[in-house]
């Protein structure tokens, strides 16, 4: 059953009708080979779960009614998954670009386990050898006592879903807590194989699959998910399962929708996003103009696969992980027009804008129309030159008194500057975590202006008093 959040998906279909190709004025996908063709097509989907009612992926609404859904290799229901993991979805687009019909939505762990270390500064932590890298775009489950990565400490047991960048880290999406029960596992490139020793390594954890047949052909190179319960003395997994992972599996002239980080490039005309072959022609669109694409630069990828399992690319929109943030009570909201207002700051959405509901209500199947004056929200998503935020994702949380702001520094003149837009004064008592030396205030303002710095307070009218003020590091 589809929830009303497909009423912002009707309305974003009528403002586009006429429009010779949404990617120059909407948010979706509807390339001419859809739009005007009457007909559904079938479609290859990867990416982070943007909400429910059925399932929105990549701003796509698919039903899942008689959809087969898994969960690492297990049937599972719609009622399993959340918001920012990341699925595979088959089926099929409909002729507006926006709604379709899922097949199969499958769902596997890229890494489960103990947390060995963590480095809040640099912003990572260690799981089973991997380094998971955590973004402005990270979910935290709200299941954590203290959903960020200053909450987590070591043998924390958890689970991540993101994407592999091209040296093997893990780049977060969400992370969740996990159960003991569900055992261990990694997905990832195998290297240094040994077929006599039975053990290859994946980044600095060597996996001994001796005592098990893998599924598929394990090479140098290939991609797999292991999965354990134990680790050996010398910290190798012994491994009760391997499974080589193929490709998407697509069809020639099937729709792709891909999210994910770029980990080869050759040239703008031919690299792979997720290990995923994409190519460019001079009629792709590359979004924001004049955006550069390269190694581990994160992307949404619309296209048609061709016969040699190669994403033509229609449009390629680069996604930044350095995200602006808004935290603190709803002024002003607007179903009909996709807008809100928190702490005087103008908000969009569109199609792909991720909703979760982290308030005591917990409604599951969360929109911009549940969304209400008064509300405490955390919007987080990329800022243009007038403040206003385009929102990546927007997460309604537990009431607090203290509301934050992140975003680029201006009018810097101490005791005040400004971020979003919105005013903020620091006084004696405001800390400057990160600055160093014997006035923390001086150096805060030596170096602020035009530099991302995260701020936390209260308000008092219009204008935030800092208790904290950050320069973040890039």
């Amino acid at each position: 059953m589809l929830h009303h959040r497909s009423t912002r998906l009707t309305a974003l279909f009528a403002v586009c009708i006429g429009i010779v190709s949404l990617f120059a004025g909407c948010g979706g996908d509807m390339t001419a080979g859809i739009q005007g063709s009457g007909r559904t097509v079938g479609i290859a989907a990867v990416g982070p779960i943007n909400g429910f009612g059925s399932i929105f992926v990549d701003g796509v609404e698919y039903s899942t009614g008689g959809a087969q859904i898994s969960v690492d290799d297990q049937a599972a229901t719609e009622s399993q998954l959340r918001v920012g993991q990341v699925v595979t979805v088959k089926g099929t687009v409909n002729a507006d670009g926006i709604t379709g019909t899922a097949n199969t939505v499958s769902f596997a762990s890229d890494l489960r386990g103990p947390v060995a270390q963590v480095n809040v500064d640099a912003g990572t932590f260690v799981v089973l050898g991997q380094t998971v890298r955590v973004t402005d775009a990270t979910l935290f489950d709200d299941s954590f006592s203290t959903p960020s990565l200053s909450g987590m400490s070591a043998s924390t047991l958890v689970q991540v879903s993101g994407f592999a960048d091209s040296m093997g880290a893990l780049i977060a999406s969400r992370i969740e807590p996990a159960n003991a029960s569900a055992g261990m596992q990694v997905r990832g490139t195998v290297q240094m194989l040994d077929t006599s020793a039975h053990t290859f390594r994946i980044n600095a954890l060597t996996v001994d699959y001796s005592a098990i047949a893998p599924s598929g052909t394990l090479a140098n190179g290939a991609v797999v998910i292991a999965q354990g319960s134990s680790l050996a003395t010398s910290g190798a997994l012994i491994a009760t399962r391997v499974k080589v992972i193929a490709g998407l599996g697509a069809s020639a002239n099937d729709r792709g929708e891909l999210e994910g980080l770029i980990t080869s490039f050759t040239s703008n005309a031919s690299f792979a996003v997720n290990g995923q072959p994409v190519s460019t022609s001079a009629t792709t669109q590359v979004t924001p103009q004049g955006a550069v694409l390269g190694l581990d630069v994160r992307v949404k990828v619309h296209g048609t696969f061709d016969a040699a399992g190669v994403l033509a690319a229609d449009k390629v929109e680069v996604r930044s992980q350095s995200l602006s943030l808004v935290r603190g009570l709803v002024d002003a909201v607007s179903a009909s027009s996709r807008t809100l207002r928190v702490l005087g700051v103008n908000v969009t959405t569109d199609a792909s804008t991720s909703f979760e509901d982290k308030s005591s209500q917990q409604v599951r199947l969360f929109g911009l129309a549940d969304v209400r004056v008064g509300d405490y929200v955390e919007v987080r998503g990329t800022a243009d030159a007038s403040g206003t935020l385009a929102a990546f994702t927007i997460e309604r949380q537990k009431p607090d008194d203290r509301v934050y702001l992140q975003g680029v520094a201006r009018n810097v003149s101490a005791p005040t500057f400004s971020v979003l837009g919105v005013t903020v004064t620091t006084d004696a008592q405001t800390q400057y975590p990160g600055s160093a030396g014997p006035d923390e205030a001086t150096q805060f303002f030596a170096n602020a202006a035009n530099q991302i710095v995260r701020v936390r307070g209260t308000l008092v009218g219009s204008t935030l008093v800092a208790d904290q003020a950050q320069i973040r590091q890039q």
